[in-house]
């Protein structure tokens, strides 16, 4: 299997950083170069499957 790589500087060891864009009403998490900070990605900071998961169960829907 391949080995995920920076595009910037080709490192293979990557970090999580969570993140308030300028003019954002949401935080986010950056997923970005350990050794550059080129950001490879990003995820939205809530779980939203377990948030939905929580919900269900409240509402009693199997």
């Amino acid at each position: 299997m391949a080995a995920s790589t920076c595009t910037k500087c080709g490192n293979h060891t990557f970090e999580v950083k969570e993140a308030e864009p300028r003019d954002s009403a949401y935080k986010l998490l950056f997923v970005q170069c350990s050794s550059c900070g080129g950001v490879v990605g990003v995820m939205d900071f809530f779980n939203l499957g377990a948030m939905l998961q929580k919900i269900q169960k409240k509402l009693g829907i199997s």
